[in-house]
């Protein structure tokens, strides 16, 4: 190529922006950058972020090699495995919720190494960033509405089960919003259905929850936005068949596992808008430079199989709101 064609090339990805942004990307690494991956568990939705990063410009191998973490669902793993990542001295760790943030920011308080979250709670109040807007440290991410639409999906439980007059709230006291999120839900309830709380600490209080519920005759269980209930999913659903309880979960996984339904902000849509994040500093900007983004995108799932086994009829206008329906 002369010198004349260069310069046309060179004036040409200058005059389109998109052009531009897709050389820039699409250039190699001299040597592909380490991202920590810290994670409480496997999860196929990683693979969103992966394709995510991958359609920004980091091609695994190529521009990126992603070292994973996995704690097998123990939680209390997770400060080891944070210890060896950062020891490996990754460009940034990304991870998902609250407990996995904790560890990695007690890891890397030596050494600040970037932080991005996908779907952590109440990241001010928890005292991980300085505000949303300035987040300040080495972290920032996109925060999750959980206990927020806790009132929602008890609104959604008295409109498919209308003559309802006792819940349950699988309810953890140790975080900062678990009351708030109580609170919702008696609010959405009203003083015709009573709402019971049933504590739980770790995955083993499961059984010993529903055996109050069962007690207390309850009809419906709600599974509050904590990771412990996502890593007890299971056997909260095998448990509510057995009694012919419906829950109601915080994300769409619960009601894939066999739960009524569930209400949540779009999960993927968390893990691309991450993904955005984690390009963005790699390319040279700064945590406490990029606002901590809360979601926009929220979807509605609906188990018609599971409402049939409990003899509930999913009224229209439901179904009608509903973004996905499992038959």
């Amino acid at each position: 190529m002369n010198i004349r064609h260069r310069r046309r090339l060179v004036l040409a990805l200058l005059s389109c922006p998109i052009a531009w942004a897709h050389a820039q990307r699409s250039t190699p690494a001299a040597k592909p950058v380490r991202v920590a991956l810290l994670r409480t568990q496997a999860v196929k939705s990683d693979r969103i972020f992966e394709d995510a990063m991958r359609d920004l410009g980091w091609v695994e191998g190529r521009d990126v090699v992603y070292d994973r973490a996995y704690a097998d669902g123990d939680a209390k793993r997770l400060p080891e495995l944070a210890a060896a990542l950062v020891a490996r001295k990754p460009a940034l760790i990304h991870l998902r919720n609250n407990p996995e943030l904790r560890a990695a920011l007690a890891a890397t308080r030596p050494n600040p190494i970037p932080i991005v979250f996908a779907s952590v709670s109440d990241p001010v109040e928890s005292g991980f960033v300085k505000s949303l807007r300035r987040p300040e440290g080495n972290v920032t991410g996109v925060t999750s509405l959980g206990w927020e639409l806790s009132g929602k999906r008890m609104e959604l439980v008295k409109q498919v089960m209308p003559n309802i007059s006792r819940v349950g709230v699988l309810f953890s006291p140790g975080h900062l919003s678990a009351h708030r999120e109580v609170e919702l839900i008696a609010r959405a309830a009203g003083p015709r259905v009573q709402v019971t709380t049933l504590t739980v600490n770790n995955p083993d209080d499961i059984d010993t929850a529903f055996a109050v519920a069962v007690a207390g005759r309850v009809e419906a269980v709600l599974a509050t936005s904590r990771p412990v209930f996502g890593l007890a999913r299971k056997r909260i659903i095998e448990l509510a068949a057995t009694h012919r309880v419906a829950v109601v979960g915080p994300g769409p996984a619960f009601a894939e596992a066999g739960a009524l339904m569930s209400y949540s902000s779009v999960f993927a849509e968390h893990l691309r808008r991450s993904a955005h994040m984690v390009d963005k500093i790699l390319r040279g900007a700064q945590p406490t430079d990029i606002p901590v983004e809360q979601p926009t995108r929220f979807e509605l799932v609906v188990n018609l199989k599971t409402a049939k086994a409990l003899g509930i009829t999913i009224p229209e206008k439901v179904l009608l709101r509903a973004d996905r329906v499992i038959e």
